[in-house]
């Protein structure tokens, strides 16, 4: 089984800016309770992939906060097979600019889709001036990752990614598909509800550790949402082979190739492979 890494970061001294030299206030308070001190120097890109195919990760997917961070995930794709970049963009220039980046991401980068986390900007995740970022999404039918779980920055609500947002939008853009960011975690068995309800609504399980969530979310992974829940890091939170272990140890093993592999083709790309 082939097994692909649906949130991860890389260790290089760009993407470790905001967790080091340039500290953010929302990712300052993570460091400490995911004991990440050691994985937050430097490693060459080479290295890390080898470090994660010692673990059983044949493919991660990147994500990018901004425009630079995006180019250089790019970049490095275009050299490492195993990485599936995924764009950031944001609101800090304003609407304009961030629909400006979404179309060259998608006519010229050939990313596999858009990561916004409306609490970064203190927004809900249905907020007016995130609307026409989705439609932009929708169009290029690009799927869209979302962070609608809590967070620890508590200069933001966590209201702003709660899951009765996501269920609007999957409303308001039917095909649009949606991947919501470590799973709705903190916001009790609502968020299977959406993900049942709609479609072309994913479940990223990304940094969380099965036996600090709800009962509902394992039950559900492993029964009626089980080509809905897929597998993530969300390295350096957390190691590659811890995560695999504890996962392959929470689900029955005949869901592991939907979780492990199969779901995040399926949530990434158009026209999916074929999975009975």
């Amino acid at each position: 089984m082939e097994i692909i890494d649906g949130r991860s970061r890389l260790r290089t001294e760009q993407l470790l800016r905001p967790w080091t030299s340039d500290l953010k206030p929302y990712f300052k308070e993570y460091i400490t309770k995911y004991k990440m001190h050691d994985r937050l120097t430097p490693l060459a890109v080479d290295e890390q992939i080898k470090h994660a195919k010692k673990a059983g990760v044949e493919k991660m997917v990147v994500c990018a906060g901004n425009r630079e961070d995006t180019e250089h995930i790019v970049e490095l794709a275009k050299k490492h097979h195993e990485i599936i970049p995924v764009a950031g963009v944001n609101l800090t220039n304003g609407i304009l600019p961030a629909l400006q980046e979404i179309q060259r991401c998608c006519e010229e980068n050939k990313v596999a889709a858009i990561n916004i986390s409306p609490f970064f900007e203190k927004i809900n995740a249905n907020d007016k001036m995130l609307y026409p970022l989705y439609g932009y999404c929708e169009l290029y039918k690009k799927p869209v990752m979302i962070h609608g779980s809590m967070h620890y920055w508590r200069g933001a609500y966590m209201w702003h990614g709660h899951p009765q947002l996501i269920d609007e939008i999957a409303v308001d853009f039917p095909s649009l598909k949606i991947i919501i960011s470590h799973g709705g975690n903190g916001f009790g068995p609502s968020v299977l509800a959406v993900a049942q309800r709609h479609p072309n609504v994913y479940l990223d399980f990304s940094a969380l550790r099965p036996k600090y969530i709800a009962p509902e979310f394992i039950q559900a992974a492993n029964t009626y949402l089980k080509k809905k829940c897929m597998f993530g890091t969300d390295y350096p939170l957390i190691e590659y082979s811890e995560q695999i272990e504890l996962w392959k140890y929470a689900l029955r093993e005949n869901v592991w190739e939907f979780f492990f592999h199969q779901n995040i083709l399926n949530a990434l790309y158009n026209d999916p492979i074929p999975y009975e």
